[in-house]
């Protein structure tokens, strides 16, 4: 009986010195910190998120495409140019809702462009770019919501009800809070 007795202790140790080890690799895993330097940041951004909210699907008299109003309306979805600074030595960051509109808004002017000179440039590097992210963010999303379509099949005509999305509003407010050196 003497003989199992060390054994016993020595198992109960391992067994203590894993769980303290995994424990300690969960506890740190749940709240991280970051440098901002080199790889050391997270893969998005950690801010607090609420939602969804519902966003019905609706032809706005905002976001012309092309007006001066409309103009001010897109550079203003990205509020200076939409880069934030991260961690101790004020890391330039974007983030992809960002990333997705500057694309957008690209995209738009060089549309106007085309209608109004007769030139198009589909090779344009920043154009590829574009394109390319943008379709790659829609297959990331994968959103299968389903829409009613309506119309002839050869054209048809899709009428999603609402949009079920991510608060941006708090995307927005910890934006302006980090660009104004309030927080990370």
């Amino acid at each position: 009986m003497r003989t199992s007795t060390p054994l016993l202790a020595l198992f109960c140790v391992f067994v203590l010195k894993i769980g303290g080890i995994l424990w300690l690799r969960f506890a740190t895993s749940l709240n991280p910190t970051y440098t901002y330097e080199g790889e050391d940041y997270p893969r998005a951004w950690p801010i607090p998120m609420a939602g969804p909210v519902h966003m019905p699907l609706e032809n706005t008299v905002r976001y012309a495409l092309d007006s001066p109003d409309g103009e001010l309306e897109w550079d203003a979805m990205t509020p200076e140019n939409g880069i934030l600074h991260l961690g101790k030595h004020k890391q330039p960051f974007s983030i992809s809702m960002f990333h997705q509109l500057r694309c957008i808004s690209l995209l738009r002017r060089e549309m106007l462009s085309a209608q109004k000179t007769n030139q198009t440039k589909p090779d344009d590097p920043l154009n590829t770019h574009c394109l390319n992210y943008m379709r790659q963010q829609l297959f990331c999303a994968a959103d299968t919501v389903l829409d009613v379509v309506l119309g002839p099949l050869y054209h048809p005509l899709v009428a999603p009800e609402f949009f079920s999305c991510k608060n941006w509003e708090m995307v927005y407010d910890a934006v302006r809070k980090n660009q104004r050196g309030e927080s990370h």
